[in-house]
């Protein structure tokens, strides 16, 4: 039987069983959610810096095509808003 089949028949989240699995505890992904998320405000402040016309839209766009990680344009918007930064386009 499937893990997907088991953790429906227990009634069990199927992320709590890959946790317990891995030995990775909830505090660890969230630390590791806040760590990433702290890189990515300070790349984010060092580009307003630098580029102090540029909006959401434009600090996105750097970020996608020249940065590893993939990001939600969302998310870049939501971060800049929190931070205080107009989320001009």
């Amino acid at each position: 039987m499937s893990e997907r089949g088991l953790c429906g028949l227990l009634a069990l989240n199927r992320s709590a069983v890959w946790r317990q699995r891995k030995g990775v505890s909830r505090r660890v992904v969230n630390l590791e959610k806040e760590r990433e998320k702290r890189e990515l405000v300070e790349r984010m402040q060092e580009l307003v810096k630098e580029y102090p016309t540029w909006g959401y839209g434009r600090i996105w766009t750097w970020l996608r095509f020249r940065d590893p990680r993939c990001i939600n344009k969302k998310r870049v918007e939501r971060l800049m808003c929190e931070k205080g930064r107009p989320a001009a386009t």
